[in-house]
């Protein structure tokens, strides 16, 4: 073993803990990756931007904006509204009609685009049929997750992968060659969710009430104004408290009269009552400093009036505030209202807010009057889960832009012209006819894919270059060959499905493909089978909340717990082991 291999192993290692660990962004390790590699002089300088110019690169992105230009005029929230409408039944024919729709268009577009847009209709049919929303919100992003196994263009990872074999020369697979299986699968997944796997789900009753699932009333705190106070005066621009003492105001009370989200030109006046929140030590600091009265806990009116509302939000993959703090975007001053905590992955924080990083699959809870949080909801990317509505403008062109999703999967499926050609065909096409702005482009499409997969394909070229891939590949070999292709198949499709449910299901298709192709051709075994087991693998992630975005992104509102995905998906899991054992080796016989 040359210290080449064991600088590419060392790489690879260190990437996966970081890649897990998520202490830094998943795209931040990734576009590490080729500078390091390009440093120890194992790639040159065009290897190490190889990810860049990737076919797979630039048709993941060629797909995301089609999805992004479906979203832009109106089409996927048609077809929500729709769904949540239309006269499909009972309710539990309903949420299998819609377990259906959602796999039904999952292969075609993004699969997170897809959970993000439906997510509040499933909310709102559990709570029109009074059911919990873990028994609703698991079935979409498993739904999700299975119909994006049908088409190459189902999952970035798909596309990856065909571009990682395409490069070696290996281009038998097409658009539906996975489809078969893949409908097996979908087939076999919801049937399982909604029978054995139904039983196993959580029926955790969340509370309705706001203020009492995210336990704010207690952290709301009164401070008035003292005469001789310095905040007389001054407007609660000029004083800045949200920066120097972490502390946000959510209303003023003078001569008995409320004012909520009191924007930034408001003065203060001897008498005022503020009503405030931050941490208990930064209240009182800022009494001491300000002159004010000492804290107490809040008597005044309601969180929720005519005036004043309470709505809880999502943060989507793509909004401006994914991976900022709350103090960094500015939100309180951007939007006017405040807000008054973040649940992330179960764990509800309302303290020290400013501070908190926040990632996609938060909620927040926030406070604002009816106007302004009309203004929020609807900014791209937050997503209102409960009354408040994200305002429709939809195009006049959302017709189009389907058609130009259809022709590109036409095209692309009839091998007429490679599906990179035609997937930025499609694009142009939504561009110049308006159906999706450049400058939404640049703001909106979710970039941390596309520099996640430009910094792991060099990785893939150094295993390569190296022979990493191939001395993996020999001790794969080695270990499971004499065991048959069943077992062969069983062994990768079970390592990269527990690989891609603790991290990167991407990164995790790139150190495993190559492996998977030498290993197919020491054994003599057909390329696309132990290809298309990493390949399913990739998308086989029901055990975890991390491993796949679309349980991210129902893990808080589903109120679920880690745990909770183990016990349904782990028998899924297995289930789809199964399948892909039997069945693999059935399509693509050596």
């Amino acid at each position: 073993m040359t210290w080449e291999i064991l600088f590419v192993f060392a790489i690879i290692l260190i990437a996966l803990a970081l890649f897990i660990t998520e202490r830094y962004a998943v795209d931040q390790v990734a576009l590490v990756i080729p500078v390091i590699l390009l440093l120890a002089g194992i790639l040159t300088p065009g290897e190490a931007l190889s990810g860049f110019s990737n076919e797979a690169t630039i048709t993941v992105a060629a797909m995301l904006c089609l999805s992004l230009g479906l979203v832009k005029t109106g089409a996927v929230d048609t077809l929500g509204r729709w769904a949540q409408n239309a006269p499909l039944g009972g309710p539990r024919l309903r949420l299998v009609v819609l377990s259906l729709v959602v796999a039904g268009v999952s292969p075609f577009l993004n699969n997170t685009a897809v959970v993000v847009v439906f997510l509040p209709v499933f909310l709102a049919l559990a709570q029109r049929d009074n059911q919990p929303p873990s028994l609703y919100l698991m079935p979409l992003s498993f739904a999700a997750i299975l119909g994006g196994t049908i088409t190459l263009l189902g999952t970035s990872t798909n596309l990856l992968v065909y571009g990682l074999i395409h490069s070696r020369g290996f281009d038998e697979l097409s658009m539906f060659s996975i489809a078969p299986l893949g409908l097996i699968f979908t087939v076999i997944g919801l049937a399982y969710l909604f029978t054995a796997g139904r039983s196993l789900m959580p029926r955790r009753v969340g509370m309705t009430d706001l203020t009492g699932k995210y336990e704010v009333r207690s952290f709301v705190t009164e401070l008035t104004v003292r005469q001789g106070s310095p905040a007389v005066g001054q407007s609660l621009g000029e004083l800045k408290w949200g920066s120097e003492f972490d502390v946000s105001v959510l209303g003023l009370r003078r001569r008995q009269r409320t004012l909520w989200s009191p924007g930034p030109n408001r003065r203060l006046m001897v008498g005022d009552t503020l009503f405030a929140k931050g941490h208990h030590e930064d209240l009182l600091w800022l009494a001491i400093k300000q002159g004010l009265a000492m804290p107490t806990p809040s008597v005044g009116p309601d969180l929720e009036s005519e005036d004043a509302h309470l709505a809880e939000v999502l943060v989507a993959p793509g909004a401006s505030i994914v991976g900022r703090t709350l103090a960094g975007a500015r939100f309180q001053q951007r939007y006017h209202a405040t807000v008054l905590a973040v649940q992330h992955l179960g764990e509800t924080i309302r303290t020290r807010l400013p501070h908190v990083r926040l990632e996609a699959g938060d909620l927040l809870l926030i406070h604002g009057t009816a106007p302004d949080l009309d203004a929020l909801v609807g900014e791209t990317g937050l997503v209102p889960l409960g009354a408040v509505r994200r305002p429709t403008r939809p195009r006049p062109r959302a017709l189009f832009a389907v058609g130009v999703l259809i022709a590109v999967v036409a095209v692309a499926g009839l091998n007429l012209l490679p599906i990179m050609t035609a997937a930025l065909t499609g694009v142009l096409l939504m561009v110049f006819t308006r159906c999706v702005r450049l400058e939404e482009i640049y703001v909106e499409l979710d970039w941390m894919v596309i520099f996640l997969l430009a910094g792991v394909i060099p990785l893939g070229v150094a295993m390569d270059k190296t022979g990493a891939a191939q001395w993996l590949a020999d001790a794969v070999a080695a270990s499971v060959g004499p065991l048959g292709p069943h077992f062969t198949v069983a062994a990768f499709y079970l390592l990269t499905s527990l690989l891609t449910s603790v991290m990167s299901n991407n990164a995790t298709a790139v150190v495993l493909t190559p492996i998977a192709l030498l290993t197919a051709a020491d054994l003599g075994m057909n390329p696309y089978a132990l290809v298309v087991a990493v390949m399913f693998g990739a998308s086989a992630s029901f055990m975890t909340p991390v491993g796949y975005q679309t349980n991210t992104l129902i893990y808080a509102p589903g109120g679920y717990r880690f745990f909770d995905f183990l016990k349904v998906g782990t028998p899924l899991n297995f289930l789809l082991l199964v399948t892909a054992t039997i069945l693999i080796p059935l399509f693509w016989p050596s």
